[in-house]
């Protein structure tokens, strides 16, 4: 009997044991965790990916431009070579107002904000909340004219005086009385000026005073009978009942990531309104926030931008797996707001972490509120606030070819 070859055989089947256990261990062992952080590391880049879809969506609500952005976002990850590992997938969707449930109103008893343009010689003019056109226009100037505009912010007075050839002084003063302009701007015939554009950078306005005036804004005006005062811009009407902003842009679409993994806990990321919400099992939250500035002054003040996300028909999703391309373009800005008693409703399915983020937002600010929580929906009532909001629309479509 040969011993030597008895021996051989039995390291030769020592050896392919140890190989089968080893291989055996990586396999049930390594390989699940070598996955699983390949799969986190996957998560990670979507998040990235989402900030950066989140700043491009920005930029295009903020300066309205019409030039298209382009982002990418990674759907799943490879497996591992030479072992026995699965694939993650993924599925990129652009969600319809119907399908994402999402919307945002303001109602309750105070003042809506609507546009206005007034031409005034006597009186008041109330609750301006911004100033697009401001000026004196002259239908028929004679020596003595005087034109006066008053707040607590400004004052000016514009004044006639001379005899063939007419001299117009235009004194601006600011808030605490200080001279920010004051020149002879006109010497000539009466029939020769018609308007002055007081927000002119020559005059000072709207540098030294338009930037620091705290609206809504009360101007009293004083003028002759040749001329008056014109303004336009936004301001808040009469006391009633508010329900903004109107039914057809309150429901607004999203863009939804939903991962498929086989060893990582499966996320979904969403860009809803403006904000970047990480869904899973556990709940929801807001990682990068909507747009929105909040001051609490003697009337506390909100501001918002609200985007929803218009898919374009054929363009909606992608899955799968591998890199595509999401192409984002500016399309229009409705601007609404109102002053009272109001209440800001809230209708998502992750009401849980818009509660959370808007918590956190206003105790940071000190302003008082009363939130409630109800299925699907949160609402924040205030005992007097005022409320801005842009709701910005943004075209979108998934993958290549794209359909201008």
């Amino acid at each position: 009997m040969n011993n030597k070859g008895q021996v051989g055989v039995v390291v030769a089947i020592l050896v392919v044991s140890l190989l089968v256990a080893v291989l055996v261990i990586i396999q049930t062992y390594y390989v699940p965790q070598w996955m699983k952080e390949r799969e986190a590391e996957h998560m990670d880049v979507v998040a990235n990916q989402f900030a950066s879809l989140k700043y491009s969506i920005d930029l295009l609500a903020t300066e309205k431009s019409s030039s298209p952005l382009i982002n990418s976002v990674t759907l799943g990850s490879k497996e591992l070579p030479y072992f026995v590992s699965s694939r993650a997938f993924g599925s990129l969707q652009i969600l319809s107002p119907q399908e994402s449930n999402f919307s945002i109103s303001v109602s309750g008893d105070g003042r809506s904000l609507q546009r206005f343009y007034e031409k005034a010689r006597q009186g008041n003019v109330s609750y301006i909340n911004s100033i697009e056109i401001f000026g004196i226009w002259i239908s028929d100037l004679e020596s003595g004219d005087c034109y006066e505009a008053s707040s607590p912010f400004f004052n000016i007075s514009l004044t006639a005086s001379g005899g063939s050839d007419i001299s117009l002084n235009l004194v601006i003063k600011n808030g605490s009385g200080s001279v920010v302009f004051n020149n002879v701007m006109y010497v000539g015939k009466a029939g020769e000026i018609k308007w002055i554009d007081l927000l002119d950078n020559l005059y000072n306005f709207s540098s030294q005073i338009l930037p620091y005036i705290q609206f809504p804004l009360n101007v009293t005006i004083n003028c002759s009978n040749n001329g008056s005062f014109i303004l336009k811009g936004y301001r808040y009407g009469n006391i009633g009942a508010v329900n903004l902003p109107p039914l057809n842009l309150q429901r607004m679409g999203e863009i939804k990531y939903s991962s498929q993994n086989a060893y990582f806990v499966n996320q979904n990321y969403i860009y809803e309104g403006g904000a970047v919400i990480l869904e899973q099992h556990s709940g929801g939250t807001v990682i990068h926030p909507p747009i929105m500035h909040i001051e609490n002054g003697s009337i506390p003040y909100i501001n918002m931008t609200v985007v929803d996300i218009v898919g374009m028909e054929g363009k909606m999703g992608a899955a799968g797996y591998g890199t595509y391309p999401i192409r984002t373009n500016y399309s229009s800005t409705y601007h609404t707001g109102a002053l009272g008693t109001l209440n800001l409703t809230i209708y998502s399915r992750y009401a849980d972490a818009w509660q959370r983020y808007m918590e956190s937002a206003l105790n940071a600010s000190g302003i008082s509120y009363t939130i409630t929580e109800g299925d699907g929906y949160i609402s924040i009532s205030f005992d007097n606030i005022e409320i801005e909001m842009d709701i910005v629309k943004v075209c979108a479509q998934v993958g290549p070819g794209w359909i201008v």
